[in-house]
């Protein structure tokens, strides 16, 4: 299934990649049994806040690692269900090299506009990230267009948490400036199933 956006779209849509290119983010699975707990704190050591944690098994993408003063390589990481961010102590993780399939995208809208569309493809545990600057007082809106009714949209804030999980249209007003992130997946009860589903994703900032 292909889709059409409209030129005016096309012309106003700048996409920059940002430090996670396509086929390039590491992965790792935090170490021990699915009953251990991993703290995942604030800065690269131990005596920095937990800010939450995760289990033994739980699978993260590294955006950013570290030879912390301490003597341990620290990552800093994403939960990619929950999007949480944070740092782990790297005895206490299993890199395992690249994850083929994942992107990050940053989303800049061309001057006089202020909104844009972009597509893609996602399959199985597969997402695609967009990035987009935005301030506080402005309203984001989503709208999803896809093949399968499977697909997904996350909405994170810059701290990390989740302002919206689901399939529909969404619309918020922001609370804090910084950078949003939207994922596009499917939904989890599908990542395993061998299903695909193309899409077109349209973003506007108000």
């Amino acid at each position: 299934m292909k889709f059409k956006y409209g030129s005016a779209l096309v012309t106003a849509l700048v996409i920059s990649f940002a430090t996670v290119l396509p086929g390039l983010a590491e992965t790792g699975i935090i170490q021990g049994s699915s009953s251990s707990r991993v703290n995942v704190r604030q800065s690269p050591s131990t005596t920095a806040p937990v800010q939450h944690y995760g289990l033994g098994g739980d699978r993260v993408t590294i955006l950013n690692q570290t030879n912390a003063p301490d003597g341990y390589r620290w990552y800093f990481v994403e939960f990619p269900s929950s999007g949480a961010r944070g740092w782990i102590r790297g005895d206490l993780l299993r890199v395992n090299g690249t994850y083929p399939g994942n992107s990050t995208q940053r989303i800049s809208f061309a001057p006089g506009t202020s909104a844009a569309t972009v597509g893609g493809k996602v399959q199985g545990t597969q997402y695609r990230d967009y990035l987009l600057n935005a301030g506080a007082g402005q309203t984001l809106t989503t709208s999803t267009v896809s093949n399968s009714p499977y697909i997904q949209v996350q909405v994170f804030d810059p701290n990390g948490s989740t302002l919206y999980t689901g399939s529909r249209n969404w619309s918020g007003v922001l609370r804090r400036t910084g950078d949003y992130r939207v994922r596009v997946r499917l939904v989890p009860e599908k990542q395993q199933s061998g299903v695909s589903g193309e899409y077109s994703l349209t973003v506007s900032v108000r």
